[in-house]
């Protein structure tokens, strides 16, 4: 049962309306089932950008500012004045397979100071940077906030076995430097030069699920990051500054990989359960293989019939959808409507079934029904769904 509770979790992939409306494919083209990428490192699963750095001023009162956190020195100059103590403009994570096992890539965009004049320091100007980080997807089930205590600091170690760092990346192929990176990890041609930790803090305040966190780069040493992990450093990691962002945003940040990280089924083998079916269905569907994907989680449902668990039944209609069968998939969302996780913290990803259903419903010309199921999502502080009724339905 455990392994359900994590499962559930995981964010379910929406289908969007806009892709299929505004996409530069024709509809036809967009419904049809895609090859497998070939690169080694999947797309970007999720991402999150909308962050708020803190800073404890003078001891006395807490200052903040959109992806910084601030120099509480009210003297500050450049660059300290546009780049703060640290920034992070986006995080981003995906997923790879390096020899038979699963691990996902953590990027984050950041900015650097740079000069057009480095000798003399003039002429600054805020330079994107971006850094990733390959660990064994396991580790993210550690961090996923619904599985943590409330105002409790936790840090995790990542244990990372690969990273790098591509400068000026909007003008580089970042799928080949990471690619690159996990092909001489893979051929054990690389010695890993750092590390990461993630502290995290669920809590709630006036009624609302935030998150803080703190990226903790290190060497890989035992020596040198086991420090961050005693509990006694622990609890004073958030005392003078932190990153902030809603709890659902940063939880599902992390879902969208966290079945990944579930098993590791070597390839070739036929699953034999529930569990397996399901999780090998997840991967077909990721990588587009959308016949594959809902034959196995039928083989899922066909074992466990009677099983009250709506992702099988939602993925699968989604996976219908991508394939044109709009009845199909009208069908199975119905079942994974029908089944609502009585946990109320599932609810805010149970809100994606009726987001995916009134996308359906709107393919059908069944305009009441989508915009009612909309509300339904939006009710449940669905984000997506407030745009789709302020788009198709002013």
């Amino acid at each position: 049962m455990k392994v359900f509770l994590l499962i559930l979790t995981m964010l379910i992939f929406q289908i969007s309306v806009r892709a299929q409306l505004f996409g530069s494919k024709t509809e036809k083209e967009n419904l049809q089932p895609k090859a497998a990428s070939e690169h080694i490192v999947s797309s970007v699963k999720a991402s999150i950008s909308d962050i708020t750095g803190w800073v404890l001023k003078e001891d006395t009162k807490w200052i903040s500012a959109k992806n910084v956190i601030p120099n509480p020195d009210p003297k500050y100059i450049l660059p300290d004045k546009v780049l703060g103590q640290d920034n992070l403009a986006e995080m981003e994570i995906r997923e790879t397979q390096v020899n038979g096992k699963t691990y996902a890539v953590l990027v984050l965009k950041y900015y650097m100071p740079r000069y057009e004049f480095p000798t003399l320091k003039e002429g600054f100007y805020p330079g994107k940077v971006l850094d990733f980080y390959v660990f064994p997807a396991e580790r993210i089930l550690q961090i996923l906030p619904d599985t943590l205590s409330l105002g409790v600091s936790h840090s995790i170690n990542l244990d990372v076995a690969v990273s790098g760092r591509i400068e000026n990346y909007e003008s580089k192929d970042i799928d080949f430097e990471v690619n690159t990176a996990i092909k001489r990890f893979a051929g054990n041609r690389i010695v890993n030069p750092t590390n990461l930790l993630v502290a995290v803090m669920p809590y709630s305040m006036d009624g609302k699920d935030h998150v803080k966190f703190k990226l903790i780069k290190t060497y890989p040493g035992e020596k040198i990051y086991q420090p961050f992990l005693m509990d006694d450093i622990v609890v004073s990691l958030f005392n003078h500054s932190y990153y902030e962002c809603m709890r659902n945003i940063f939880a599902n940040f992390f879902n969208s990989a966290a079945v990944l990280a579930l098993a590791d089924m070597p390839a070739g083998e036929q699953p034999s359960d529930f569990n397996g079916f399901f999780i090998r269905g997840v991967r077909a569907y990721d990588r587009n293989d959308y016949y594959n994907a809902i034959t196995d989680f039928t083989n899922a449902i066909r074992l466990m019939p009677n099983q009250k668990f709506y992702p099988v039944y939602g993925y699968r209609g989604n996976a219908k959808f991508k394939l044109g069968d709009m009845e199909g998939s009208l069908n199975d969302l119905n079942a994974a409507v029908s089944l609502k996780p009585l946990d109320k913290q599932f609810l805010s990803v149970y809100a994606q079934v009726f987001l995916n259903r009134g996308t359906v419903k709107y393919f059908l010309k069944d305009l009441a029904g989508a915009k009612d199921d909309w509300k339904r999502a939006s009710e449940l502080n669905e984000p997506k769904s407030a745009e789709y009724l302020k788009m198709y339905f002013k």
